[in-house]
């Protein structure tokens, strides 16, 4: 009985050597390869600081896209995009019904953010600082899908000083 106990605990020690051991490496610079856009989903890709991040995890979307109002004035469309590390950006367009290069910047009620996963911070192009700001190049738009680019610097929302985030290459779909 003693022996198989033995080998019980040997057993589980090297089933537990081998996951850690194999586990990746300690600076968490793994992340899965980002693929092709979803033909029919919705989705967040882009650089962040020229890394890549993509709502794209092993070939599905963790991204989601509402639209609120009845196209009768305050209608908005939220498009929110998460990747494995739980960072995220939100595109938020407000009355936007048609095609356009949009401005984003404080004064607008349309917005661009990013949050990093770590939580506490959100860059955003809403911020009470003059430098967040961003275009959102929408190529098209219907009553059931929006699409396009984005880009933009977005500021520390808590505290002007507090550094940037900028985004660039973004694309979306909702």
């Amino acid at each position: 009985m003693k022996t198989l106990q033995t080998l019980t605990k040997l057993s589980f020690i090297a089933i537990s050597l081998f996951f850690v051991s194999c586990g990746g490496d300690d600076d968490n610079t793994y992340f899965p390869p980002v693929s092709a856009p979803p033909a029919n989903d919705t989705y967040v890709t882009g650089k962040v600081n020229g890394n890549d991040f993509s709502s794209i995890i092993f070939g599905t979307s963790s991204a989601v896209c509402n639209k609120f109002g009845n196209g009768q004035g305050g209608e908005i469309i939220t498009i929110l995009g998460s990747d494995l590390a739980a960072n995220s950006i939100t595109i938020s367009l407000w009355e936007v019904t048609t095609t356009g290069e949009f401005t984003v910047n404080r004064d607008t009620e349309s917005f661009l953010n990013y949050s990093p996963g770590s939580g506490g911070l959100a860059y955003a192009t809403s911020a009470d600082c003059a430098i967040g700001n961003g275009t959102i190049n929408v190529t098209y738009i219907d009553d059931v899908k929006v699409e396009g680019t984005f880009s933009f610097t977005g500021v520390d929302t808590e505290n002007c000083a507090g550094g940037t985030k900028t985004v660039t290459e973004g694309a979306f779909r909702g």
